[in-house]
């Protein structure tokens, strides 16, 4: 007779209570459908916030309209946000002027703008919001500004090539002026267009005056472009060495003020196609800027040919140091600190090293803190690039391996959930890695033996602790029962919660005895497949 292992699945509601009473927010998306909503804003009101794509786009509105700047108030972003399908007109439409531009504090509270689409530009010289009128990034202009705690992911920004616009263009902001960005990323592309100085930065574009932007980070690809055929048709022409971009990881350019950028890394890739081109994996130019514990973890950084490319960034006057960057010949850290003969870091091969993370870590600003990344240091904040956590996959590994295959006649299916496992997903991906282990224990739970000849009727119980438990752990001592074993489960609360009753029925609603000692609860196994553990007040 066939043996097939069972499943004893506890899912566990149980009844916790809380003094004082907690509240609980759920992650929302809200999707844009390409309308701006300007009905929210109160020029007597100091904090806004903002719940829908709509109402961001109204932000735009308001600044481009010059019906508000917004200076000494505050935005909180709310949700989430989608963007797609929909052409971007950019917050502020300003350049190195409070005119135009965004001059509050724009908190993300570490929400993410998704699908960040540009590529429309300029429609008309008239200034009716219907237009780009030169900007691209999600910011155009900021003047005095703040804008923290914010995410950009997938963005795709092609600048026309026909834009004769100059100077910035950024992911997250274009023309950045005696302002501040912290905790923030992008991700996706940006492509520039044809034009003189397009100063491409994976943040921000171009900075002018005195601007700091420190724990950001990049992975976006950034690319500049040159297309000669479009000079030739112009009145009077360009020289071709007229026509450069400057490309940066982080900041496209910056020459005008002082600047730092620190604890900041970039891991996209920067692609020329350009004339000529300044480019750094931090900074493309940059006079008078100070880069401190930043890290390039990406070997992916062209150069026009003219020996303009640097590690960290082409920059001149300025200082770099406690940085880090590939130990790869082909370019330099920067020019300040190598025609000084001063260090500006350290150049390795092994970004994972613990003398990286430690070398950060003992560098970074106050408040910042560093943690080992899936394939180099990050930010403690940083789903995206911190490994998940494999423990529940781990376990459901090691429970396959005490079993004999030699025994079970689909052993193979457990194989194949084994041999089906990434390990490179980030904590963002943690619902992915959990289903990675659930797919072993169905294929555990579905085992059939090989016939013996004897009885061998009597089933294993694989044993589940329910994955929605909140304001408490629930453990069970074993993960395998055959019929009488006494399973144990252990029940903790959170501090500031207590346990009212527990109660355990069978799948038709019989109840099983439960012996509790010392906030243990235990139970003997019986003949049936699943068991659920409501609770009563």
């Amino acid at each position: 007779m066939k043996k097939r292992i069972g499943s004893l699945l506890l899912i566990l509601a149980l009844c916790f209570t809380l003094l004082p009473t907690a509240a609980f927010a759920a992650e929302t998306m809200d999707t844009w459908d390409g309308t701006a909503d300007t009905s929210w804003y109160d020029e007597n009101e100091t904090k806004f916030h903002l719940k829908t794509a709509k109402q961001l786009a109204g932000m735009a509105k308001l600044i481009n309209d010059d019906r508000a700047n917004f200076k000494d108030k505050t935005i909180y972003l709310e949700n989430d946000l989608d963007l797609g399908g929909h052409e971007w007109i950019s917050i502020g439409d300003g350049a190195n002027t409070a005119g135009g531009s965004f001059q509050g504090v724009f908190d993300g509270q570490s929400h993410v703008v998704y699908n960040l689409y540009s590529h429309e530009g300029l429609k008309s010289e008239s200034k009716d919001n219907n237009n780009n009128l030169y900007r691209n990034g999600l910011f155009g202009s900021i003047y005095n500004a703040t804008v923290k705690n914010l995410g950009i992911e997938n963005a795709d920004i092609v600048i026309p090539m026909k834009d004769e616009s100059t100077y910035g263009k950024g992911i997250l902001v274009d023309w950045m002026t005696d302002s501040t960005i912290n905790n923030c990323y992008t991700t996706g592309s940006i492509t520039g267009g044809s034009y003189i100085e397009k100063y491409i930065g994976g943040i921000a574009g171009f900075l002018n005056g005195n601007n700091s932007i420190s724990q950001c980070y990049s992975t976006a690809a950034i690319t500049g472009n040159y297309a000669g055929e479009y000079y030739a048709e112009q009145e009077g022409g360009l020289e071709p060495l007229d026509c450069w971009d400057s490309l940066g990881g982080i900041v496209g350019a910056s020459y005008t003020g002082q600047v730092t950028i620190s604890d900041c890394w970039f891991g996209g890739e920067i692609v020329v196609n350009s004339i000529q081109a300044p480019v750094g994996g931090i900074i493309g130019f940059g006079k008078g800027v100070s880069m401190v514990n930043c890290l390039v973890a990406t070997k992916g950084i062209d150069n026009d040919g003219l020996g303009n490319t640097c590690w960290l960034g082409y920059v001149i006057d300025t200082d770099a140091k406690n940085c880090f960057w590939p130990a790869d010949d082909r370019y330099g850290s920067n020019v300040s600190n190598e025609e000084n003969g001063n260090s500006a870091g350290t150049a390795t091969n092994d970004f994972n090293s613990d003398d990286v993370l430690t070398g950060l870590n003992t560098n970074a600003a106050e408040g910042i803190e560093w943690v080992a990344g899936i394939k180099h240091p990050t930010f403690a904040w940083d789903d995206n690039n911190i490994l998940a956590d494999y423990t529940a996959v781990n376990e459901a590994i090691a429970a396959a391996e005490k079993f004999d295959k030699t025994l079970y006649s689909n052993y193979a299916d457990v194989e194949a959930a084994i041999n089906a496992v990434d390990r490179t997903k980030s904590k963002a991906e943690q619902a992915e890695v959990d289903a990675m282990a659930q797919a072993i224990e169905k294929a555990i739970n579905a085992l059939v033996r090989k016939s013996s000849g004897g009885d061998d009727s009597d089933p294993t119980y694989a044993i589940e602790v329910g994955k929605d438990i909140r304001n408490g752990t629930v453990t069970a001592n074993r993960r395998y029962a055959e019929r009488g074993d006494t399973v144990t489960i252990t029940v903790t609360p959170d501090k500031g919660y207590t346990l009212e009753t527990l109660t355990v029925t069978d799948k038709n609603g019989k109840e099983v005895k439960l012996t509790e000692k010392n906030g243990k609860y235990t139970f003997t196994t019986v003949s049936y497949t699943h068991l659920t553990l409501p609770t009563k007040r």
